[in-house]
């Protein structure tokens, strides 16, 4: 492979992986919006439901204040890292020539010179990608921010999900026992 060949296969692979890294973080920006809205509701619902069941304790002020806003807050959490990718994200194409024209093992992870596999075939996991960029991340802000963000908001995701299917019961659990009452 000549010079010129090898300039043009990591061109490739940088727009390829840019590419594929603005839409994800496109279809993240929509589940953590909607993911915000959803956790809230059902927050203040609960927290609400609570104030009703306590009569105003301060008790549940506190203890169901932090419960009920759990969820809420590993929403934002998501979205923050969501929307830092995305004001980045002019500069990833940049990031990634600069990711797979530099040497050392982290090349290894995104490009395969051998058999010409790509950033997504490659990698093992995006987790080791990011472990990768970590070090760099003052040197490449923009495709750290979007892997993280990428490795991130999943767990993010499912802390919020579930933590609101829990505050979800709590609310139900506390309307009954106060319909009950």
């Amino acid at each position: 492979m000549t010079a010129g060949e090898h300039i043009e296969r990591i061109e490739q692979v940088a727009i390829s992986a840019s590419d594929g890294l603005r839409a994800t973080l496109g279809r993240l920006a929509s589940l953590v919006g909607a993911m915000i809205l959803v956790t809230a509701v059902v927050g203040a619902a609960t927290f609400a439901t609570g104030m009703w069941v306590f009569d105003g304790s301060t008790g549940w002020m506190v203890l169901g204040g932090v419960i009920c806003l759990i969820p809420v807050g590993a929403a934002i959490v998501a979205w923050i890292f969501v929307r830092g990718a995305a004001k980045a994200a002019p500069q990833l194409l940049d990031d990634a020539r600069t990711f797979l024209r530099s040497a050392g093992t982290a090349s290894g992870v995104l490009l395969d010179h051998d058999s010409g596999v790509a950033l997504g075939m490659q990698a093992k996991t995006m987790g080791g990608l990011r472990r990768e960029l970590l070090d760099r991340r003052r040197e490449l802000p923009a495709l750290f921010a979007g892997v993280r963000a990428i490795t991130s908001v999943p767990g993010l995701a499912a802390i919020a999900v579930l933590g609101t299917v829990g505050v979800g019961l709590l609310g139900t659990i506390l309307l009954i026992g106060g319909l009950i009452d």
